[in-house]
């Protein structure tokens, strides 16, 4: 999904790492299982998460919270599924 982002605009930009080939990229991410999400190094998402909820990490992360609405999200909605989000390392 963060590929399909990136294919949309060059703001965004996403590479998958193959955690079997490069094992001190998973000891740096503290990847323990597959899919991990981890923008601009501060907020992870574990596991897949429907669409709506990696934008709203993405924005969050971007500090671009008030594009929420815009794209039909809302910060406080509990409709909105939530994977597991952590910062980074924690």
């Amino acid at each position: 999904m963060a590929h399909a982002m990136a294919m949309e605009t060059p703001r965004v930009q996403a590479e998958v790492v193959a955690v079997q080939e490069f094992p001190h990229l998973a000891q740096m991410f503290a990847v323990r299982a597959v899919p991990k999400t981890v923008v601009n190094g501060m907020v992870e998402v574990l596991g897949a998460v429907p669409e709506q909820v990696l934008l709203q990490r993405v924005l969050i992360a971007s500090g671009r919270e008030d594009l929420m609405e815009q794209a039909g999200l809302d910060q406080a909605d509990d409709a909105v599924p939530t994977g597991p989000t952590t910062g980074v390392g924690s």
